[in-house]
């Protein structure tokens, strides 16, 4: 089954993490926090399909909001919730949507991540960092 981009719209909450994601979270320049808090965040996403393979993406979170467009193949910018830009480019890559920041901290840090749909209700994010691979499992209420 393709990538479901309009299937991910809706409220996610995070409900499994990898044993080492605050070290992830701390190379992606965040703070590694409260793991316990991670659990308790809730993601509020709107995805929708503009056509010729463009998406329009919002998401709220923690007060926070984001908004941006991409094309698939394409190298875009991105704003995240704390107003850094960074290039990125998304992909379908089987079942799943990857996203490549060739340059994500500007100082030549490459990241890789990938969204993996597991079923109706369930989406993976692994991320991958140099050598460094970590994962949250989010379930949509």
């Amino acid at each position: 089954m393709p990538f479901d981009f309009e299937g991910s719209s809706g409220t996610w909450k995070v409900m499994k993490t990898s044993d080492n994601y605050p070290q992830v979270m701390q190379k992606l320049g965040m703070s590694a926090g409260d793991p316990e808090k991670l659990m308790q965040i809730e993601v509020w996403a709107e995805v929708k399909d503009l056509g010729d393979n463009k998406y329009s993406f919002k998401s709220k979170m923690m007060g926070l909001e984001m908004g941006n467009t991409f094309k698939l193949g394409e190298e875009c910018e991105e704003t995240d919730f704390a107003g850094n830009k960074r290039r990125v480019t998304f992909t379908v890559e089987g079942d799943d949507l990857v996203a490549v920041y060739p340059n994500y901290d500007g100082q030549g840090l490459q990241v890789r991540q990938t969204r993996t749909r597991t079923d109706q209700n369930t989406m993976r994010m692994t991320h991958k960092i140099d050598e460094l691979e970590g994962w949250t499992e989010a379930k949509k209420m």
